[in-house]
């Protein structure tokens, strides 16, 4: 994943900031967290994780595997189809252990 994304965690407890900066990104939307939103180098929104039930989270039941997996194809560049495919089965495994 590496090769496309760039992963940054707002701690909005202990980033100077960080509140300010997950509001801008999240804007009026509600929801649990994690909550994650992909974007471009200029900090365009591309795909959150508001899926079509909600915030995804983290990722475990079907639904929220699935819209996870839309975000990624709906972003990467550089992904082939059998790391795609290595990453959701990666995920589903995650899940039916129970997130350990």
């Amino acid at each position: 994943m590496a090769r496309d994304y760039v992963d940054l965690k707002i701690d909005t407890d202990r980033h100077k900031n960080g509140q300010a900066v997950a509001d801008r990104l999240r804007g009026e939307r509600k929801g649990g967290i994690p909550w994650m939103v992909i974007t471009d180098a200029a900090g365009q929104e591309l795909v959150a994780s508001d899926g079509p039930e909600g915030n995804i989270g983290c990722p475990m039941s079907a639904a929220e595997r699935a819209w996870f997996g839309e975000m990624i194809r709906k972003t990467e560049q550089h992904m082939s189809k059998l790391e795609l495919g290595t990453l959701e089965y990666e995920l589903e495994v995650f899940a039916e252990d129970g997130g350990h």
